[in-house]
């Protein structure tokens, strides 16, 4: 991050209906947003909210430094960053950069999390969607399991031109196993990350209840009261 001055010029956040975040900032986004390319020219419309078509990207007067949104951009697209409840690839770099900003200018822990997610939180379905997916995942790999040892005996019982022709199926199941193994740790994760952060929630609540707490309260001045406590979750696009 860059030291503050004037010429640094600090992103502002917002989401639209579809959980999908973007820079308020960005050289005319006012004009991108206005021409309603997003439902006739979806992919088009992604591309040009995007920090590579950004001037203070390409003048690195951004509060984020080039060399940084490159550094975040190459670690998305190699999945080194990951959706912290489903473990899928995150679509967007401002879902990172505005985890990252919260958490160097108010200190707020936002998790990293997919716009699929985001939406399930909003309509309070995550819990149930991510059950399914992980009894869904569970089925796929019980039956990759199986093929698996059964061509695996079957090996014996073939000549070398049947082994050539047993290795693409086997390949096959392999690979699914292998993929469903994958997400069934990452949501298992997920959702022990969620019911983290909704005992977070949770224990946020009852402390505002508390005679102690609100007396505390009484004597933060403005500034104090607006800001977060950390590591409390916030959904993204937390109002300040």
């Amino acid at each position: 991050m860059k030291d503050a001055n004037d010429s640094i010029i600090y992103p502002e956040w917002t989401i639209d209906d579809d959980g999908i975040p973007y820079c308020t900032q960005q050289t005319d986004y006012n004009k991108i947003i206005e021409s309603n390319l997003k439902k006739r020219f979806p992919h088009e419309f992604e591309k040009m909210l995007h920090c590579n078509h950004c001037e203070h990207y390409h003048n690195d007067d951004c509060y984020f430094p080039k060399s940084e949104i490159d550094k975040i951009e190459q670690d998305r697209n190699s999945l080194r960053i990951r959706c912290q409840l489903c473990g899928a690839k995150i679509d967007r770099i401002f879902s990172i950069l505005m985890s990252l900003y919260y958490k160097e200018k108010f200190g707020v822990t936002m998790p990293v999390i997919c716009c699929s997610c985001y939406n399930s939180l909003e309509n309070n379905t995550y819990e149930r969607n991510s059950k399914r997916r992980l009894i869904l995942f569970i089925i796929s790999l019980i039956t990759s399991i199986y093929f698996l040892t059964t061509y695996l005996f079957s090996l014996f019982n073939f000549q070398w031109l049947g082994f050539l022709f047993f290795l693409l199926p086997f390949s096959f199941w392999g690979y699914i196993s292998l993929r469903d193994l994958k997400n069934i740790y990452y949501l298992h994760q997920g959702r022990k990350y969620y019911k983290k952060i909704m005992k977070a929630s949770y224990i946020e609540a009852d402390v505002g209840n508390d005679p102690a707490a609100a007396r505390r309260n009484e004597l933060l001045d403005e500034d104090d009261k607006k800001r977060p406590d950390e590591g409390f979750f916030h959904s993204p696009g937390y109002e300040y």
